[in-house]
């Protein structure tokens, strides 16, 4: 296993012989417990990074993980193996952290919450812009990206089932021109959904916190999604805390600091630069509080 660490005390693993590559930050080096945080359609390391040094910097241990576009990962989110998860736990718990979370955004929580409802070590969920359900993998770029036909995750070597999209290209360049920004609900509404392809949030053995917003041009189940699982751990008296915020204007870019481009990407972030911050400001409060309070 290649690992390199720095001044700070991370410690980036690579994929060949841990099976994921993923940053570990000490925090305040307490191994009570550890948070494993992952970004979206973006891929990559970068966002999922700097989401990690939020609770780095705030004394909780976390790790970055990759899920894919690196060096050490699939250039497209296609067929992602839960095991990236599974992989970076073992680890985790090798260097003796005793509980182990997850927070996701967007794709992330996705993944978040079909690796929480397969791999009973996860007891803390954070879930950022959710889908209730599993969807198709996306692959190409430019005008050449679209659905790739098969899952965004798979396990144990199976593609998970998933929802498809009806739209088979997604012409982000075209949408940017005519729209102002992404804006791709129309292409994530009206999904054949089928039981099989709703992730089953019952099976989770600790607490959710969900988090959506309002002004979520990207898809309408950041809201609608919170909402369908919120009340479906409501109905099966999920012995586990649990709630559902909602913001009023931050858009589907769930991150604690927005980079440049996404005032860019976002109505409603250049709009409401006042009301965003605020939204912000909030989200940070309850993910430390979850995170210190709740997640015991």
């Amino acid at each position: 296993m290649f690992k390199c660490r720095n001044m700070a005390g991370m410690v980036h693993i690579l994929m060949k012989n841990a099976g994921f590559e993923g940053i570990l930050f000490p925090g305040n080096g307490s191994k009570d417990k550890v948070i494993i945080v992952m970004s979206g359609s973006n891929g990559g390391m970068s966002m999922a990074k700097h989401e990690a040094e939020f609770y780095h910097k705030n004394g909780i241990p976390v790790m970055s993980l990759a899920l894919f576009k690196t060096k050490q990962t699939s250039p497209d989110l296609v067929s992602v193996p839960v095991e990236y998860v599974e992989n970076a736990i073992k680890y985790l718990k090798e260097q003796g952290y005793q509980k182990i979370g997850i927070d996701g955004a967007s794709k992330g929580s996705e993944m978040a919450l079909v690796a929480a409802s397969l791999l009973p070590d996860i007891s803390f969920v954070i879930a950022r812009v959710p889908s209730y359900y599993v969807s198709e993998g996306l692959a190409g770029k430019g005008k050449r990206k679209g659905p790739s036909g098969t899952s965004c995750w798979s396990y144990r070597g199976k593609d998970l089932p998933y929802v498809a999209y009806k739209t088979r290209i997604i012409n982000m360049a075209e949408i940017l021109k005519k729209e102002k920004e992404i804006r791709i609900r129309d292409i994530n509404s009206d999904k054949d959904v089928t039981p099989d392809t709703i992730i089953p949030v019952e099976n989770i053995k600790g607490p959710v916190l969900f988090l959506s917003s309002k002004k979520d041009e990207v898809w309408p189940s950041s809201y609608e999604s919170a909402c369908l699982m919120d009340e479906k751990l409501d109905e099966v008296s999920f012995p586990y805390e649990h709630k559902h915020i909602v913001f009023e204007n931050m858009s589907h870019a769930a991150v604690v600091n927005l980079p440049w481009i996404y005032k860019m990407a976002f109505k409603s972030e250049r709009q409401h630069p006042k009301e965003c911050a605020k939204d912000r400001k909030r989200m940070k409060m309850e993910l430390l509080s979850w995170t210190e309070g709740v997640w015991q």
